[in-house]
């Protein structure tokens, strides 16, 4: 309708300047079909732009921020080496900030981080950019001492063979430099269970988001903080990719008071056939 309106102010305003008779067009029935084929054209690019074009979305904004959903790819926003922009990476891993990625299944009984998540996907991108897994797992570990947080039990030998042993509440935030002006926020949003499936529900998955929300308010400086859909695939909440943009976004506009920066939502360009802006 906005396309079509569009069109008709255009058409509003060259008969101000020129008629029917001066382009030669005097039949009622050309008239009709001049017009029709404006509507229709402006009805393609209205398709074309709803579904090609148009990749974001607005969906909140205050005198001090804004949130915002959109079609992208984190994991290359978040390791583009033309990023001139400071911007915070939301990374959901498990309450042990495990850096273990099992890509053979077959070496271990118990795999630990899946190469197929975004976990594993991000642990691989840090190596792949100079990182040491000792270097992720010093500043892991130096974030959460200067946090002053300790770990809520300690797993025992048996019970986890591999891997970290100090289980961290959910909603803790390590903040780990990368590169490019890109900041990782490790957001700890499952437990392992005794084989190393990691588990959530949507009630962690709120306290996560409130735990979140509190961490940028204090930390971010403004900057644009980018947020992948969570709670869906492996982290086995049982949303929907629809469910999961539902749950973050209304819990962001229910704390937007701690809002103070562009918040990103970002959806897998891959998902656009699962999950649509219009929420």
């Amino acid at each position: 309708m906005k396309c079509i309106g569009a069109f008709a102010s255009i058409l509003s305003i060259f008969f101000l300047f020129w008629t029917w008779d001066d382009i030669h067009i005097k039949s009622t029935q050309h008239k009709c079909v001049i017009i029709i084929l404006l509507c229709v054209l402006a009805l393609m690019i209205a398709i074309l732009w709803t579904c090609i074009l148009k990749i974001s979305k607005t969906i909140w904004e205050s005198p001090s921020g804004k949130i915002k959903v959109c079609y992208s790819d984190i994991m290359k926003e978040g390791f583009d080496k033309r990023n001139k922009e400071e911007k915070l990476f939301v990374i959901p891993v498990n309450s042990c900030f495990d850096t273990i990625v099992d890509e053979d299944i077959s070496s271990c009984l118990k795999p630990l981080v899946s190469p197929n998540s975004l976990h594993g996907r991000w642990i691989k991108a840090m190596v792949n950019n100079g990182f040491t897994i000792e270097d992720i797992d010093s500043k892991i570990h130096k974030c959460l001492e200067m946090q002053k947080l300790v770990p809520k039990r300690i797993i025992s030998d048996e019970d986890k063979e591999r891997g970290k042993r100090e289980v961290y509440d959910l909603g803790t935030v390590a903040m780990i430099r990368g590169k490019n002006n890109s900041t990782f926020l490790l957001l700890a949003i499952s437990e392992f269970d005794k084989d190393n499936i990691a588990h959530t529900s949507v009630d962690d998955l709120g306290l996560c988001i409130k735990s979140l929300v509190n961490f940028y308010n204090q930390h971010g400086q403004g900057h644009r903080l980018v947020i992948p859909l969570m709670g869906t695939n492996l982290s086995r909440a049982g949303l929907s990719h629809n469910d999961s943009l539902r749950v973050i976004t209304s819990l962001f506009q229910l704390y937007g008071d701690k809002v103070h920066g562009e918040i990103d939502v970002v959806i897998y360009k891959g998902d656009k056939d699962k999950v649509t802006l219009d929420i």
